[in-house]
């Protein structure tokens, strides 16, 4: 008999990509621009203190599923769906810019950015995946090997300690931390998923809400405190390796966990199609971050003005973009499906 497949699971890569989506927002509207003072912008960077986990949170996902996977030659095949797909966003991308600002695209410059990893401008995250990628069976040499979950939490508390405590005290007081190791947060992330797949959590799903709703507020509250009367200030304190989004990502993570899903065939196909559509959704939402906030952006000149117009905008960009990705599988599936390339 086929095992069902998970829906909690789907519905958190759906929701990271409504949060990198989200978060996109304060990039593109004008916000990290903007002066940091009045009740809007305590408002904003409060919600933006929510939605900062979505890229960890695609990362403990694929700690929670690859953490089995080993060592073969049939592994590495498993990379192929992502290159591909990042290779036909890039394209569809520079037709993009090519005919919206009637820019010349040569030959060259793609292939050239294609390299780069600026395919699309969110790219980055491919760049980073296929790192994570293959260090995966090396990683999970370590948690195949962790004799108890006392271990595993040691292992953690270890990458908090590395990566975590100084981003926090170095980014409010002063450097009294080591800090050189604070970029190798996607690992802290790839272990946390890891964890969560082998070891259930006992905390309340009540527990885990409450947590998570003083830590946003307690998160926002400081990076509006840090750069107030300022312009958005960029640090350690704000970023993936903050140890705010540390810990909120595994109790959002852990609360996902923790959904009933009723399942029916027509909610596990939507469900399904819409879940393997969000890395092309990701990489190709920059399109319809463009086509949106340049009508935004040109009609409503006040940033805090435009904030009210961010759940309609973050929806279409987040539909447009599901959308558009589903048709890039379909050219893939007709493409690549008789070589039964691994998803």
């Amino acid at each position: 008999m086929e095992k069902r497949r998970d829906l909690k699971l789907d519905i958190i890569r759906i929701f990271s990509l409504f949060c990198v989506i989200s978060v996109h927002f304060f990039l593109n509207s004008g916000y990290y621009q903007e002066q940091m003072n009045g009740k809007t912008m305590i408002i904003m960077t409060i919600i933006r203190a929510f939605f900062i986990i979505c890229v960890p949170m695609f990362i403990v996902l694929t700690g929670y599923l690859m953490n089995r996977k080993e060592l073969s030659k049939s592994y590495y095949k498993g990379v192929k769906k992502t290159l591909i797909i990042y290779f036909i966003c890039s394209i569809v991308y520079h037709i993009f810019i090519h005919f919206y600002y009637l820019n010349e695209v040569s030959f060259k410059s793609f292939i050239k950015d294609l390299l780069w990893y600026q395919g699309t401008k969110y790219s980055w995250y491919i760049e980073m995946y296929i790192g994570l990628f293959l260090m995966i069976p090396f990683l999970n040499i370590v948690v195949n090997n962790l004799k108890s979950k006392k271990d595993f939490n040691i292992l953690l508390i270890t990458l908090l300690f590395l990566i975590g405590i100084p981003n926090l005290f170095n980014a409010l007081f002063f450097k009294a931390f080591p800090s050189w190791w604070s970029n190798i947060y996607p690992i802290f992330y790839y272990f946390l998923g890891a964890y969560l797949f082998k070891y259930n959590e006992n905390l309340s799903k009540n527990k885990l809400f409450i947590f998570l709703i003083i830590l946003i507020i307690v998160d926002g509250l400081l990076n509006y405190y840090v750069s107030y009367n300022n312009i958005f200030v960029w640090s350690s304190l704000n970023d993936y390796g903050s140890f705010f989004v540390m810990l909120k990502t595994y109790l959002v993570f852990s609360l996902l966990l923790k959904l009933k899903v009723n399942y029916s065939m027509r909610k596990e196909k939507i469900i399904k199609r819409m879940s393997d559509a969000c890395l092309g959704a990701y990489l190709i939402s920059c399109i319809f971050d463009i086509i949106f906030y340049d009508i935004l952006n040109a009609n409503i000149i006040s940033v805090k003005m435009r904030f009210i117009y961010a759940p309609v905008i973050v929806l279409a960009v987040f539909i447009c973009s599901i959308i558009l990705s589903m048709i890039i599988d379909i050219i893939y599936d007709i493409l690549f499906k008789k070589k039964n390339i691994i998803r």
